[in-house]
């Protein structure tokens, strides 16, 4: 059962040893939160991975929500600074006067491409990518915290197809595109043992990245062809 209150963390300065302390309770909450959600992950087996006490995470996070709320905001704080320069350089590109259909498409494929890097690389750990949906189907307080780092590159990507299609950016049908190219990239990390598996390949590495990149570059040429 969830909480129905956060208790009060731990507000003031700690020592380093004690940030290090919070830092690993962090990392460890966010694996097992992935791995079991909410429900199914148990403090005492996030303290003990994490070589603490229990009590350490009620003297930091306030309980195991409070944990959780933490988990959520470093995760969408890493991936909203991750898609950031991605998200800019793509409005920077869409903001030159005159620029053609061809052009969009073309920013449209750079941004899908650098994004299909990011959630493939190893900048992220995989645990992230779990933990986001986990959260999906958690409480949606948690989830509308992660949802604020993602919602850059959706709401770019909304607005990029909007200005190739001549709907508008917050139209239903045009969000669901948007949703829908994101998922056709995500899958790969995702599933990705089921991608393994059905391509025959022992690893995503650089050379099946390629791959993949050309596979979002055709469909999004496709796509949005004249």
């Amino acid at each position: 059962m969830r909480p129905n209150r956060l208790i009060s963390p731990r507000s003031g300065p700690t020592s380093d040893r004690g940030e290090a302390t919070r830092q690993r309770l962090l990392e460890v909450a966010i694996r097992v939160f992935a791995a079991h959600g909410f429900d199914g992950a148990r403090t005492r087996d996030i303290a003990e991975a994490a070589k603490t006490n229990p009590v350490s995470i009620a003297y930091y996070f306030g309980n195991k929500q409070g944990l959780y709320h933490a988990a959520a905001l470093h995760v969408g704080a890493r991936w909203a600074a991750y898609q950031k320069p991605l998200v800019q350089q793509a409005r920077t590109s869409m903001a030159r006067p005159g620029i053609t259909h061809r052009e969009l498409v073309e920013i449209l494929c750079t941004l899908l491409c650098e994004f299909v890097r990011l959630i493939l690389g190893n900048l992220l750990p995989d645990c992230y990518g779990k933990f986001v949906g986990q959260a999906a189907s958690g409480p949606a307080r948690e989830f509308s915290v992660i949802d604020r780092g993602l919602a850059p590159l959706r709401d770019t990507l909304a607005e990029a197809i909007a200005r190739l299609t001549g709907e508008s950016a917050v139209s239903s049908a045009t969000q669901v595109r948007a949703l829908s190219i994101i998922g056709s990239c995500v899958c790969f990390r995702r599933d990705r043992r089921a991608v393994l598996h059905a391509l025959k390949w022992k690893q995503i590495g650089a050379k099946e990245l390629k791959v993949v990149e050309a596979g979002v570059r055709a469909n999004i040429q496709a796509m949005f062809s004249r």
